[in-house]
This record gives C-alpha cells, sequence and structure tokens, in this order.
C-alpha cells in the first residue's frame, strides 16, 4: 500500500512538470502569435503585398527636337517590345523556348538569349525583342497564356526625319553603357535610352522625362492577374532649336558628293541657323541598333562620315585668314587705308623665297585691294612688320584657339601659335619664317568651319563679341554684346575689303558670287589651304589624288550693305576656295535671303 503512495506521488509530480512545460509552450505560442499578429502585422503584410504586387518601372517617353519652326528633328514613333520576368528562372526559361517557336531569332540572337535567362546574377526583366511588328504582337498576344512571366510594352522609338541631313547636330540615342551609368532605377531599364551625341545629348536633362510605375497584381505562376495602381510617366520637354530644318536640308545636299562642312549663323543674335557635315550617317540605324557592316562601311570611308567637320574638323584656315591680320596691323598702326607694298609674285627674307599665288604679281596694292585679289605678298609685308604676339591677341578676340559656347560633345579649340606653343610643342624657338606662313593661313594656324563663321560674324556685325547658340531665343532684343577693342572704320575697311571679293570685277569670287539678284549681294572672302607642301607653282590640282589636294574655303555675309548673315564653307581636297567653296556658300547665302524675304518672321529680328 505505501508502495503504492509513492508512486502515486511521482506519478502526480511528473504529470504537473509535463503539464508546466506544456503550459509554459503554450504560453510561448501565444506570446509569439501575438506579436506576429499584432506587433509585427504591419511589417509582415507589408512583406506579403510585396510578393503579391510587383511594381514595374514605365520608361517615360522622349522629348521631341524641333526646329525654330516647329518641324521635328527628332521624334518618337511606336516601338513594341517583348519582355520575360526572370524571377523564376526555370518559368523563364519555359517561356523562352516557347518564343523562339513564335517569332523567328538569328542563332546567334538565339544563343545570346539563352545565356541571359541563364543569368542567376541578373533577376531584371530580359528584353527579349524590341521593334516587333504587328503580325508578332499579334501571334504572341494569342499565346500569351502559354507564356508565363511573358509581357509585351509599348515603348518609343526614336527616329529621325531629316535623316543624313543633320546627323552630326541632332546625333542620337543609344542604351545606358557602365560608363553612363547613374544611381537612377530608370537606367537600369533595358530597354532606356539616352543621347550618345548632337543636340540628343546636350539637352538629356530637358529630353530625359520622368518615370512612371505599375502596380501589378501576380499570381503564383508570375502571370498579371490585374492593375492596382498606375502612375503615368511624364514625357520628355520638347525643345526648339535655332536651326531651320529647310535650310539644314538645302545646305546638305548642296555640299553634293564633296566632304566638308557649311555653318549658318545670325551675325546679330549668334542663332545657328544651319551646321552641316557631310558625308554624313543615318541616325536612325544606330537607334534600331547598328550593323557590323554599316559600322565597317562607316569607318572604312576615306571622307570620314562619323566625324563633325563644322566643330570637330581642323583646317588651315588659307586666305579667309587675311581679315584677323589685317584689322590686327590696322589696330597696332602699321598700316591704314593707304598703306601699300608693291608684290612683284613673291617675298623674300635671306634666301628664302615665299611666292604669292599670282606668279606675276599684283603690282601695288592697299588693304582693300590686297584683299579682294588675295595678294599673298602684302600680307607677308604686314605679318614681318606685326609680329606673332598681336596676331595671335586678335586670332583670340575673334573666336579662334578656344572652343565656343555651342556646347556640343567633340568640338575642337583649333591651333592659334604661339612661340610659347611652338617652344613645348616642338623644342624650338619661333621662327621669323613661321609669322610669315601664319599671315596667309598656312603654318601652325589651325580653325573650325564653326570659329570661322563666329570670326565672320564678328567682323561684320559692327565687332560685337558673340557666341554661338543652337537654342532659340525668346526675346526680340539681340544680347548686348561685349565690342572688340577696334576702331569702327578698321572693321568698315575690312568689310569694303571682304564686299569687293564679290563685287569688283578684279575680285578673286567675283564670277561665283550673287550676280543676278542685286539685292541679296554678298561679301566675302575666299581661302584655298594646302595640305602638304607644293614644289611646282600652279600644279593642277585635278590630277591630283584627291587626299592630297588643296581644301577649298569660303567665308561671306549678306545682305552686302546691311549685314545679317554669315556662312563659312570647307571643302576637303576641294582643290580651291573659288572654285569649290564659294558657289556653294553663294547658294546657301541666297537661300536664307529668300527664306527671310518669304517670311520676315523666320528668323530673329
Amino acid at each position: 500500500m505505501q508502495q503504492n503512495d509513492s508512486l502515486e506521488r511521482s506519478l502526480s509530480r511528473r504529470m504537473f512538470l509535463l503539464c508546466g512545460i506544456q503550459a509554459a509552450a503554450a504560453c510561448g505560442l501565444l506570446s509569439r502569435l501575438y506579436y506576429l499578429q499584432f506587433i509585427k502585422s504591419e511589417e509582415y503584410k507589408t512583406l506579403s503585398e510585396g510578393n503579391r504586387i510587383k511594381v514595374q518601372l514605365i520608361a517615360p517617353a522622349r522629348g521631341d527636337i524641333l526646329d525654330r519652326t516647329g518641324v521635328a528633328l527628332a521624334e518618337n514613333n511606336t516601338n513594341y517590345r517583348l519582355f520575360i520576368e526572370r524571377e523564376n528562372r526555370k518559368q523563364a526559361q519555359l517561356s523562352l523556348s516557347k518564343i523562339l517557336t513564335l517569332i523567328t531569332f538569328s542563332p546567334e540572337r538565339a544563343a545570346q538569349l539563352d545565356k541571359e535567362v541563364n543569368d542567376r546574377f541578373n533577376r531584371k526583366p530580359m528584353m527579349v525583342r524590341e521593334y516587333l511588328s504587328w503580325n508578332d504582337v499579334s501571334r504572341l498576344e494569342f499565346h500569351m497564356n502559354d507564356l508565363p512571366g511573358a509581357y509585351i510594352e509599348e515603348g518609343q522609338l526614336r527616329a529621325y526625319p531629316l535623316v543624313d541631313k543633320a546627323s552630326h547636330l541632332i546625333g542620337y540615342v543609344g542604351r545606358v553603357s557602365e560608363d553612363d551609368m547613374e544611381d537612377k532605377p530608370l537606367f537600369r531599364l533595358p530597354e532606356f535610352k539616352i543621347g550618345k551625341n548632337g543636340a540628343e545629348v546636350l539637352l538629356e536633362s530637358r529630353l530625359q522625362g520622368t518615370a512612371g510605375a505599375r502596380h501589378v497584381e501576380v499570381n503564383v505562376s508570375g502571370l498579371a492577374v490585374r492593375t492596382l495602381k498606375h502612375q503615368p510617366s511624364i514625357k520628355g520637354e520638347d525643345v526648339r532649336l535655332s536651326i531651320d530644318a529647310e535650310l539644314q536640308r538645302f545646305a546638305s545636299e548642296r555640299m553634293g558628293e564633296e566632304s566638308g562642312a557649311i555653318v549658318v549663323m545670325d551675325a546679330h543674335c549668334g542663332e545657328v541657323l544651319a551646321l552641316a557635315s557631310m558625308p554624313a550617317f543615318d541616325p536612325n540605324t544606330f537607334s534600331l541598333g547598328i550593323t557590323n557592316t554599316y559600322w565597317k562601311e562607316l569607318n572604312a570611308n576615306e571622307k570620314n562620315p562619323l566625324l563633325n567637320k563644322a566643330i570637330s574638323g581642323l583646317y588651315p584656315p588659307g586666305s579667309t585668314f587675311k581679315m584677323v591680320i589685317g584689322l590686327a596691323a590696322l589696330r597696332a598702326g602699321i598700316i591704314n587705308a593707304n598703306t601699300s607694298f608693291y608684290c612683284p609674285g613673291h617675298f623674300n627674307i635671306g634666301n628664302h623665297r615665299w611666292n604669292c599665288w599670282k606668279p606675276q604679281g599684283h603690282g601695288s596694292v592697299s588693304i582693300a585691294d590686297a584683299l579682294a585679289e588675295s595678294c599673298d605678298t602684302f600680307f607677308y609685308h604686314v605679318a614681318d612688320r606685326l609680329g606673332i604676339e598681336k596676331l595671335g591677341q586678335m586670332c583670340f578676340e575673334l573666336g579662334m584657339g578656344a572652343k565656343s559656347t555651342l556646347g556640343l560633345m567633340g568640338e575642337k579649340a583649333g591651333t592659334v601659335p604661339t612661340p610659347e606653343w611652338k617652344k613645348e610643342r616642338f623644342g624650338v624657338p619661333w621662327q621669323r619664317g613661321d609669322t610669315i606662313n601664319a599671315s596667309i593661313g598656312q603654318g601652325f594656324v589651325l580653325t573650325s568651319p564653326l570659329q570661322l563663321a563666329i570670326m565672320t560674324a564678328r567682323l561684320i556685325n559692327g565687332g560685337k563679341k558673340l557666341s554661338p547658340t543652337l537654342l532659340l531665343t525668346n526675346s526680340d532684343d539681340n544680347p548686348e554684346w561685349p565690342l572688340l577693342d577696334v576702331d569702327p572704320a578698321h572693321l568698315d575697311l575690312i568689310r569694303e575689303g571682304m564686299y569687293r571679293v564679290c563685287n569688283a570685277g578684279n575680285g578673286t569670287a567675283y564670277w561665283r558670287s550673287i550676280r543676278n539678284k542685286p539685292e541679296f549681294e554678298m561679301g566675302g572672302k575666299t581661302g584655298t589651304s594646302q595640305v602638304r607642301r607644293i614644289t611646282q607653282r600652279g600644279q593642277d590640282q585635278n590630277k591630283v589624288p584627291w587626299k592630297f589636294r588643296h581644301h577649298g574655303l569660303f567665308v561671306g555675309y549678306a545682305p552686302a550693305h546691311d549685314p545679317r548673315f554669315v556662312c563659312s564653307v570647307v571643302i576637303e581636297h576641294g582643290g580651291g576656295g573659288a572654285s569649290a567653296a564659294a558657289p556653294v556658300a553663294a547658294d546657301v547665302l541666297l537661300k536664307v535671303q529668300e527664306l527671310s524675304a518669304a517670311n520676315p518672321n523666320r528668323y530673329k529680328g
């Protein structure tokens, strides 16, 4: 009996202990449940929603680029794109396999997609194909229930209506590279594109727009069930340029098969009206995705269609430089309107002879005569007395030797040589003959067509040191530009010489200027620059291989008696300024005046 009582007490203690343990466990479980359901409920609710709701960024439409009259230079067309979600790798693989049977891919692209879908470290949506045809869209939509995680999005395709007539100026868009990457979720979208060149990259911050977002409820298979919330994207700003699309097209086409550049500016407000570089490329192919064949074709072309020659091409300015040295000499008091030098056809320093382009010489000439007839000997004499320092100072004041305010990527500053520059570059001192070479725009002097246009504008607008702009200005008032430190009478004298170039019988461009419409008369200056030293005087440029021919240059303004527009033309290896560049400039200056006359409000007053 006593033994039974002892066993009963032992069982009671064990039962009590077991019940205590069970009670403690129950309390712990209840506490945990309370903690999860009440204290942490919001946090886990959010996590649950995150598993059920997928947030998709919506790329914004890019802003349009318009010309001064509202004509589109860059716009958007519809682009249907196919994506696959990669969060469920096996599901994505199955969908891709099905897609490969529905639409056609090259073997290389199919292999690339297979590699991308198996990338364990990338969970972003994969863009399978863009620029889908309507037939492909219809076929995919019909089978969409069998393609878990796949979806079609309507995006934008950048289009350039002027094609190659403005490709360097407007540029193109491309995918975000690692070098372009910023801490922006938008930049990580596989279909998002940014400006890569020209105005597209210059105006990127204004054209880009603001991303939208779509909150989509999905099931366990990743299929969208419904859209819970939609925040639309905001299109980028439409930007209007100072460019005239009609003039831009005309200038580009006027170049024909030649290689070179044309710049047209308003000499009062600095607006760039045309900026043409030819030959060029089709920017639409860059937007679609350039092929290796086309890329190799562009790179193999000896006329370098990928280079924006208007701002990046550097050329000896030749005789278009003579206004610069003439103005510098007038300011320094070395010459005046009546100063003359005799030209026998050459100029000697010691045993070295510099030839004038005219073997028999020009006789006794003044500054206006020397500009009209482009007498080299006159400027040899002037440069020898002036010196390179004063010449260089005038170059800088007229916009040479430095990048402009235009802002386009790739612009080059050119070269205005100084004794210090030569010593640092070549390790040898400046020579007297270097100044003689510079006096006719040869030697070390290098300028771009844009700089030549800026120089011309400052010479004929009363000495206003304007800066070029690609943006259409809103005000009717021209900016208060600082003035050159020169006598206005000296500017008038330079302009008189430029007028004679085109309108006096002995002018180098007399037969190639605007002859049949007196109200549209022009002034200007021809220039021919050597690309290699010519030992045979008067060599026929048509018999020289293209790449060894002289460059032909011309700078001009119009109307002659009330200058408004300036134009610079460079024809690479054109043979001569009068024969190759002057006729092009005449046609372009006539065109811009006709457009202005037809609509007085087309250009700024």
